[in-house]
């Protein structure tokens, strides 16, 4: 685990690893497992890149943490519109990249993806129906 943590996945890290895992029982289940996980993973990696595969969650866990320290500026965001920003996380995006997205998305696009795909929140549905209904407000009758 310290290896394809700290390395990735490539031919180097396969190989010491499955060298490590000749140690294991013969029957165990662990070993065929890991085993088979490696030689599974290790077609994968040659099929998409020459870098060292990432078997690490850590990133991700990164991404949602930069993503929660964004929403908390803004407590009363719609959570499922704002998952929306998680791209814009990824990568390096440069200036040019950035203006070729605004410039093709325009408004009335986002907002049909946007209701085709996003279910409302409890939230959001309450203050639909109580705009639409304002006798509910308090106060009226």
């Amino acid at each position: 685990m310290e290896i394809l943590k700290n390395r990735g996945l490539d031919q180097t890290s396969y190989e010491q690893c499955f060298q490590l895992s000749e140690e294991l029982p013969k029957n165990s289940k662990v070993k065929k497992r890991l085993q088979h996980w490696l030689q599974q993973h290790l077609g994968i990696h040659k099929e998409i890149t020459d870098l060292p595969l990432l078997v690490s969650s850590d990133i991700i866990e990164s991404l949602f943490g930069n993503f929660k320290h964004i929403i908390e500026r803004s407590p009363q965001a719609d959570m499922n519109r704002t998952t929306l920003l998680i791209p814009a996380l990824c990568g390096n995006l440069d200036e040019k990249a950035i203006t070729q997205a605004l410039q093709q998305a325009r408004h009335n696009d986002l907002k049909v993806w946007e209701q085709e795909n996003i279910p409302y929140t409890v939230r959001k549905k309450r203050q639909a129906f109580f705009g639409e209904n304002k006798s509910q407000k308090a106060g009226k009758m």
